[in-house]
């Protein structure tokens, strides 16, 4: 471990064989969690013990700890991508509640800049969540504009509660939804990407990076192929996520659209939408829709205990936006990538 004095705070870089300190790690973000996010889902320790044992495909991630007299007040996170992007870098801080307000932020903003910096990064992007009402309090959002950082990109997460899903509504859907996609056919699955999957998958997650809106946010194109693919499963398995899968099939047999689902260990209850993108030319058909639905009936039959799933959207993807409004998704809170040039 690295360790190093930051004004007035030893900050200890986290190695992936020291559990001690990812439970050092790991009890910080319940904290944060249970002061900020009190209706949220508490942090899963297998997802966070995975998430320094088994790395994202295509990114270099650092954790250091921040201590007071032995004990951790606060921690800051930089990840640096490696295959695409590699002029950015995304940096998180986290404070402890009660050793707010006493300039450990600061102290963590200014060691990220100076490491990302140093790794020839000529900005650092942070995705922050914010309150819902623009006049409630939000010491995230003033940090950040504190620091010289800018809005670039601006969504809103949504929660649906299964409970109050009436099947009516969902057949409705799913009957309006295969009218307009009659030459298609789903293909679904659970856990890791099927071999014969690996190519189609690969070329739908690359269009995220270049179809979904980013609106200022200098975000470049991703480039993924099947090895891409395998070590994106790798690491959601290897950090105890359920993976849940709906695609939809042109006549050609190929994948022309994908939705998916992820669910931890901890609160098997809840489950995070992930990705959903339509090949370009297979837009205008109601895919989107389709597979959304169809994956949502497949979740609750491997999930029976599901009863939230949170989803994030820019509020520029009013295409999107619609497709989850019309499932029972409601705004929850706001969440915003801020951009800081360095």
């Amino acid at each position: 471990m690295t360790t190093l004095s930051l004004s007035g705070l030893s900050l200890t870089l986290v190695g992936p064989s020291d559990e001690d300190a990812i439970r050092e790690w790991y009890e910080l973000c319940c904290a944060v969690a249970s002061a900020d996010y009190p209706d949220d889902p508490p942090p899963c320790w297998a997802h966070e013990l995975g998430s320094f044992r088994h790395p994202w495909p295509g990114e270099v991630r650092a954790v250091w700890l921040a201590r007071v007299d032995g004990s951790p007040v606060g921690a800051c996170t930089l990840v640096l991508p490696t295959l695409d992007n590699v002029h950015n870098a995304h940096g998180d801080i986290l404070v402890a509640p009660g050793h707010r307000r006493r300039g450990i932020g600061r102290a963590l903003l200014a060691h990220l800049r100076a490491e990302a910096t140093r790794h020839r990064r000529i900005r650092l992007i942070s995705w922050v969540a914010q309150p819902l009402d623009p006049g409630a309090p939000d010491p995230a959002g003033r940090f950040a504009a504190a620091s010289g950082a800018v809005p670039a990109l601006v969504q809103t997460r949504r929660r649906l509660d299964v409970s109050t899903i009436e099947p009516d509504m969902l057949a409705r859907l799913d009957t309006e939804a295969r009218v307009c996609s009659k030459d298609y056919s789903l293909v679904q699955w659970v856990g890791a990407t099927p071999p014969r999957w690996l190519d189609d998958i690969a070329y739908l997650a690359g269009r995220m990076s270049t179809d979904a809106p980013l609106d200022d946010l200098q975000w470049e194109e991703e480039i993924y192929d099947a090895a891409r693919i395998q070590g994106r499963d790798t690491c959601w398995l290897g950090r105890g996520l359920r993976v849940i899968t709906t695609a939809a099939q042109d006549r050609a047999g190929r994948l022309v659209a994908h939705t998916h689902l992820l669910g931890g260990t901890t609160s098997p209850w809840f489950a995070w939408q992930g990705d959903t993108i339509v090949a370009p030319e297979h837009r205008g058909h109601r895919l989107g829709m389709l597979i959304k639905v169809a994956n949502l009936k497949l979740a609750r039959r491997e999930r029976a205990e599901l009863r939230l799933i949170d989803t994030c959207n820019a509020n520029s993807n009013t295409y999107m936006v619609s497709i989850n409004e019309a499932m029972g998704f409601r705004p929850h809170r706001r969440a915003v990538d801020w951009q800081l040039g360095l």
